[in-house]
């Protein structure tokens, strides 16, 4: 028996004692002006169903809106930490400066809120990647659009993969995208293709364009 199929087995016949959700969500307004992205945000246990909205400005990566709502919290005391986080206006969509820029006075935050914010901003730019991907990746290599070219998905996702590596950010991030498994025919089918941070620079320039 595996080790992994032991923990399956020792937990089939036990109820839950505990469990937390994360769930975000991010919707994009292209045809807006300015273009702009709205984050949902939603934490849910036995104690806390709460939610943390963000309206992100795509000409700046700035948050200009942002609200909390808490449906089901543990104490009379919770929501009163929420004003304290009037202070995420204006700041910039950066998980490092956000994660940097939590109440400096503990005893007026929200651990739970704090969390949020860490999962918005955690999730953000892959969000964004995936949205340019869908956006400008050619149709007939992309695994999830089948309907156009005759490319079985299997190398559609082995071109998906040489593509995601063409980014300094993505390449040697993990197993899947270690250079060791290279294909120097598959880097030279995404060779003219921007990397996906080349295009968030695009979007960047034509959404601040857009929006002006």
């Amino acid at each position: 028996m595996s080790m992994l199929q032991e923990l399956k087995d020792r937990i089939r016949f036990r109820n839950t004692d505990f469990q937390r959700n994360y769930e975000s969500r991010y919707y994009w307004f292209p045809e807006e002006s300015p273009p702009f992205c709205v984050i949902e945000v939603n934490q849910y246990d036995p104690y806390h169903d709460m939610t943390l909205y963000l309206e992100v400005d795509l000409t700046t990566l700035k948050i200009v809106k942002a609200g909390v709502e808490e449906k089901r919290v543990p104490y009379e005391t919770c929501p009163a930490a929420i004003k304290t986080y009037e202070y995420l206006v204006g700041e910039e969509m950066s998980y490092h400066k956000l994660m940097n820029r939590f109440p400096a006075d503990k005893t007026l935050g929200c651990l739970h809120i704090n969390e949020l914010i860490q999962n918005a901003a955690m999730n953000f730019h892959s969000a964004y990647a995936f949205y340019l991907k869908e956006r400008n990746f050619p149709a007939q290599f992309d695994e999830y659009k089948m309907y156009d070219g005759d490319l079985p998905a299997k190398e559609r996702r082995e071109i998906g993969r040489h593509w995601w590596m063409k980014d300094r950010g993505v390449k040697n991030s993990c197993y899947s995208f270690s250079s060791r498994h290279e294909k120097p025919e598959l880097k030279d089918q995404v060779k003219h293709l921007d990397s996906i941070t080349a295009m968030m620079v695009k979007e960047f320039k034509k959404s601040k364009k857009d929006g002006s």
